[in-house]
């Protein structure tokens, strides 16, 4: 009896689950920016969508002639006045209508070392 009770629990939690494709569907790829600027003391932080928002960021806040390629790892570029940091998110809506992001895994671009044997001689 007590595992059909725990039986009925877990389907009624599977049942008020969103499906997959609704989680998704409101998923989709987006950048996030974090400027930091220490001429004003201010911080700014979005969430954009596309690589042309991006790049209208980046000139606002660096006057040069350079643009960002593209963004494969999170990137920090200090330059003693501000610190511009971004990375690709995966943006999500959240039920109240409010931008979320989760990070992306990327893999680990430093080894370990094996241990070495000592030379003999």
């Amino acid at each position: 009896m007590k595992h059909f009770g725990i039986l009925l629990i877990s389907m009624a939690f599977f049942s008020f689950r969103p499906t997959t494709e609704k989680i998704e569907n409101n998923a989709r790829p987006g950048y996030y920016i974090s400027v930091e600027d220490f001429t004003d003391r201010s911080n700014h932080k979005y969430i954009v969508e596309s690589k042309d928002s991006v790049n209208i960021i980046f000139e606002q806040f660096f006057s040069s002639e350079l643009q960002l390629g593209n963004v494969d790892r999170p990137i920090t570029i200090y330059n003693g006045k501000r610190n511009f940091y971004i990375a690709r998110v995966t943006v999500s809506e959240k039920p109240n209508g409010e931008l979320s992001f989760r990070h992306l895994k990327y893999p680990n671009v430093y080894t370990k070392r094996t241990k070495l044997r000592p030379a003999l001689f």
